[in-house]
């Protein structure tokens, strides 16, 4: 199989593949906990998590497929185990910027714990939102 620019490749996945090539429910799930980040219920915690993750599974498995097959068959053990180290670090990184968001909500905001925590959710869930978007808006840009 004769191996494409990285750019026409992905330029046609995303053609073929349509919405499966983006994450919009891992969005549209984000959007969701932003806005009624202090009014959630446990049901409703789970069905927007499920919704949250079907949008990683539908991305991630067309993402790796298009960065490794712009790799030589010789090259891609290699380069899905970058991707995997890379989702690991970027998994960690996000974890982490969330954690930091959270504590200082409750560190320097009047209320009890429970408000505080939930502010400091609602301000992580922001975060997450505006890195989905950025991110969402880059992929457009790189793949026209």
């Amino acid at each position: 199989m004769p191996r494409h620019q990285p750019s026409a490749y992905l330029s046609h996945t995303a053609r073929r593949e349509g919405w499966l090539a983006l994450p919009p429910c891992r969005w549209v799930a984000l959007l969701i906990f932003t806005l009624a980040a202090r009014h959630l219920a446990n049901p409703f915690i789970a069905t927007v998590y499920v919704l949250y993750m079907a949008g990683m599974g539908t991305c991630m498995g067309s993402v790796m497929t298009s960065a490794l097959r712009t790799l030589a068959d010789n090259q891609q053990t290699e380069g899905n185990a970058i991707l995997n180290t890379l989702q690991q670090f970027a998994g960690a990184v996000g974890t982490s910027l969330s954690a930091v968001v959270v504590a200082q909500s409750q560190a320097h905001l009047a209320g009890s714990q429970a408000y505080t925590t939930a502010v400091g959710t609602q301000n992580a869930f922001i975060m997450l939102t505006v890195f989905t978007t950025v991110i969402w808006f880059s992929y457009f840009e790189v793949v026209k």
